[in-house]
C-alpha cells in the first residue's frame, strides 16, 4: 500500500443541507490531486480553529486529547484514511508507547486533522483510495468541481434525488435512485 501525504487546502463556505461544508485535501507532491470531504459545521468550525492555532477558553476535545496523549508519553506518527463508506471517510492513527511499539486507533478523519494541525503530524491517503475519490473537472479558479458518490451520505442522495425530479433532471435523478437502492440493500462497495 503507497500511502500518499495530505495537507489541508481549503474549507467551503456553507454547502446544501445548511450545516456542510467541503474540506478540501490536498496531494503533497507533484500531482497535487485533491480531495473533498463533505463535514457538518462543528468539524469544520474546529478545523479552522487549529488551522488559525486559536486558543480557546477552555480545550476542545482534539486538545484534551492532545493533551492526554503528550502526558502519556504518546506520540502519534501519522494518521492514514484507509476507506470511505456512505460519505464517511475512516481514519487510523498510528500511535507510538514510550517503549517504541505502536498500535492503531480509529478514529474520525475530522478528528485526526484537528490533532495533526495541532501535533503536527502528517495525514496520509492510500493512494488507490485518492486516485478513486479525488475530484475531477476543477474549474481554473477552483470554485467548482464534482465529487465522487461515495463522498455523499445516503440522506444528501435523496435530498439531491428529490430536487433533480423537482428540477425534471430524471436522468440525474434515476442515477442518484439506483446508488440510494444500492446502499439500502447494503450493496456498499
Amino acid at each position: 500500500m503507497s500511502e500518499i501525504i495530505l495537507k489541508v487546502l481549503d474549507i467551503s463556505t456553507v454547502l446544501r443541507p445548511s450545516n456542510a461544508h467541503a474540506l478540501v485535501l490536498k496531494e503533497d507532491g507533484p500531482r497535487e490531486r485533491k480531495l473533498a470531504l463533505i463535514i457538518g459545521a462543528h468539524e469544520a468550525q474546529c478545523i479552522k480553529l487549529a488551522r488559525m492555532d486559536y486558543q480557546t477558553p477552555r480545550p476542545l476535545t482534539y486538545e484534551m486529547m492532545a493533551n492526554v496523549l503528550s502526558g502519556g508519553g504518546l506520540h502519534i506518527e501519522k494518521a492514514v484514511i484507509y476507506d470511505i463508506r456512505e460519505g464517511i471517510y475512516s481514519s487510523w492513527l498510528h500511535v507510538e508507547r514510550p517503549d517504541g511499539s505502536v498500535f492503531l486507533v480509529d478514529s474520525r478523519t475530522t478528528d485526526a486533522i484537528c490533532l495533526s494541525l495541532l501535533m503536527h503530524f502528517p495525514v496520509c491517503i492510500d493512494e488507490e483510495l485518492l486516485e478513486r475519490e479525488r475530484l475531477h473537472g476543477i474549474s481554473d479558479d477552483g470554485s467548482c468541481y464534482t465529487v465522487s458518490v461515495n463522498n455523499v451520505s445516503l440522506d444528501m442522495l435523496k435530498k439531491a434525488m428529490d430536487d433533480a425530479v423537482r428540477v425534471e433532471d430524471y436522468e440525474r435523478a434515476s442515477e442518484l435512485r439506483d446508488e440510494i437502492r444500492r446502499r439500502e440493500k447494503g450493496n456498499v462497495c
